[in-house]
């Protein structure tokens, strides 16, 4: 080949690059260029028609209640009004008057699906209206395609139709049994169920303007399901489930985006597994919900808190290398932690923009004041709230080229979503250990499990004779210095640990990963299973790194830290206790270093 030739080959190979780069087309971007007018998932950011793609939307209350549906023109004009360029929808509903009933005081009267072969063509009739009407006023419609609550029937009534009873239940919290309810990911029948509805929806024509559902670019996008839940330890069941309906969706309707919704995470352990979900490759976008009022294990009770939320979620979404939506965030008339409603909902919509999120929903947009988390398109008590949400519209649009801040593309940063601390000095009373000199030469310190100087866990507590804390986190204790020089050999510590357990989990699943510091060495690790109460476990390590083996001779003190670090294969805290009740332990405490 001349030079010539060979120089034009190349050009071509920088152009085709260049092209496929400017398409999202390189591997690793999750972006497929749709028809026009779609919405579509290029790396981080949404776009459409290559251009990003921003956005302040609303849950909208209009599927189940009669009272709410005469208002549906008029609601996607107001919502048009106020700079909302998205509205969530639920296409889905399960089951009739004789079937699950929502757990609450809400009542529904429409219902989508009343038996397992038989829709409700009318409610399909007002979804194509919903579409078009939202077309009409500049909207874009996100479709849910299934809910985990029994507010429409949700995952218990499909469990009816799959013959397995008793997944609602009103001795449970929220109604639901959840060991029967997570059938709904495994059992044939439900997900045969499942798939018939996803079909049912894309395969659509609609009645008013004659598009395909698959072909319409005013549908923003699906949700597999509501706020998915998975027990501890069988988030794999949940996974298996969203790869496997998020490839059939995307085999009947490739062009649009699609989210898992399940929800969110409150834990490391949870973040991880939420990780493995977005990555999966038939997934377009990440999704979180919040409501600080009744989700406390994120402790979400400040405006500022608020923030660190919405970072933490969204640097896990840009990890992942896909937008972030916030489907869900509410709050009462009252508001929260003395902080009024409109100003939870300033800072909701402000660190959504900050933080480089595509877009944020409010929930729930309604005619009817006595709803929920209300807001109430055309009552003049919500006007400081619609206020905010127009606001942040026109902020959304004018920064559609927004990029994310530094710190929150800083993945390492974002690790462990919250985490409680204490601190406090040495030679604070009660907090140094005896020392015991033995015959032999050799010192023994005794530690109470109380006497840690320092925690950081995701929660903690302690008391007399324990200190626990749940998640990724360490405990420090301090060997005091002494005034003698001494020969050592080796160090021997001793600890009684145990997991934390969460408190969906089966003793048989959780275990801990606890490693050992010395003085910020890295000792070893041991894999902790919760024990049999009459023969607790007791960890042992033997040190004889020189440095350690030195800085003891010579009378220094020592740090000695009990640690599950990030990184680690089981996240599930540490609980350091007195020995149980009945159990001779021979004079020994639950913690000792030996010096030898």
């Amino acid at each position: 080949m001349g030079k010539r030739l060979i120089l034009v080959a190349a050009l071509v190979i920088v152009v085709s690059a260049a092209i496929l780069f400017l398409s999202g087309g390189l591997p690793g971007r999750n972006s497929t260029r749709g028809p026009a007018g779609f919405v579509q998932a290029d790396g981080i950011r949404l776009v459409v028609d290559g251009k990003p793609f921003r956005f302040v939307g609303a849950n909208l209350d209009l599927m189940f209640q009669k009272e709410t549906r005469a208002h549906m023109p008029n609601m996607m004009r107001f919502a048009a009004d106020q700079g909302m360029t998205v509205v969530r929808v639920w296409a889905t509903g399960e089951g009739g008057l004789a079937d699950v009933q929502p757990a609450n005081n809400w009542k529904r009267d429409r219902w989508f699906r009343l038996k397992p072969e038989e829709w409700n063509e009318e409610e399909f009739v007002f979804l194509d209206q919903i579409v078009a009407e939202a077309a009409r006023n500049g909207l874009r419609v996100q479709l849910c395609l299934a809910n985990w609550w029994r507010d429409t029937g949700g995952v218990t009534q499909y469990m009816r139709w799959a013959g397995i009873n008793g997944a609602d239940d009103d001795k449970y919290p929220f109604g639901i049994n959840n060991e029967k309810a997570m059938l709904f990911y495994t059992n044939e029948t439900a997900r045969r169920l499942y798939r018939a509805h996803v079909e049912k929806i894309v395969a659509r024509r609609n009645t008013v303007n004659g598009k395909l559902y698959r072909e319409d670019p005013a549908i923003f996008g699906y949700e597999l399901i509501n706020e998915a839940q998975a027990i501890t330890g069988r988030w794999s069941e949940r996974r298996a489930w969203i790869a496997e309906m998020s490839a059939y969706l995307k085999s009947l309707d490739p062009q649009h985006i699609v989210a898992p919704g399940d929800w969110g995470y409150r834990s490391a352990a949870e973040r991880r597994e939420w990780l493995l979900d977005h990555q999966l490759a038939t997934i377009d976008y990440c999704d979180v919900h919040n409501y600080p009022r009744d989700d406390k294990d994120v402790y979400v009770d400040s405006t500022e808190a608020l923030n660190h939320f919405v970072e933490d979620r969204a640097a896990a979404s840009f990890f992942v290398g896909k937008p972030l939506v916030l489907g869900e965030f509410g709050m009462q008339p009252e508001g929260y932690g003395g902080i009024t409603r409109e100003a939870w909902f300033r800072a909701y919509f402000d660190s959504a923009i900050e933080n480089g999120a595509a877009g944020a929903m409010f929930w729930i947009l309604t005619s009817a004041p006595q709803r929920g988390y209300s807001v109430t398109y055309n009552a003049p008590q919500d006007a400081a709230v619609l206020a905010e949400v127009n606001r942040a519209g026109q902020t959304f649009a004018a920064q559609q080229n927004a990029k994310p801040p530094k710190q929150v593309l800083a993945a390492g940063q974002h690790l462990v979503p919250h985490q409680f601390v204490f601190t406090r000095s040495p030679t604070e009373s009660g907090l140094r250990p005896q020392q015991i000199n033995r015959d032999d030469g050799s010192l023994l310190y005794r530690f109470q499990p109380e006497m840690a100087v320092a925690g950081r866990f995701e929660k903690l507590g302690e008391g007399p004779g324990f200190v626990w804390g749940s998640g990724v986190g360490l405990f420090d204790y301090v060997v005091p210095e002494r005034a003698d020089r001494r020969r050592v050999g080796h160090l021997i510590v001793r600890a009684h640990l145990q997991p934390v357990l969460p408190v969906d989990a089966a003793t048989s699943f959780v275990k801990t990963r606890v490693t050992l510091f010395v003085n910020g060495t890295d000792c070893g690790s041991r894999l902790i299973p919760v024990e049999d109460p009459k023969q607790p476990l007791i960890q042992e390590w033997l040190v004889d790194e020189f440095t350690i083996r030195l800085r003891a001779a010579r009378g220094l003190p020592l740090s000695i830290r009990f640690a599950v670090t990030v990184d680690s294969d089981w996240l599930y805290g540490i609980n350091i206790a007195n020995w149980p009740e009945g159990y001779d332990a021979h004079d020994a405490t639950p913690m000792e270093v030996e010096v030898r």
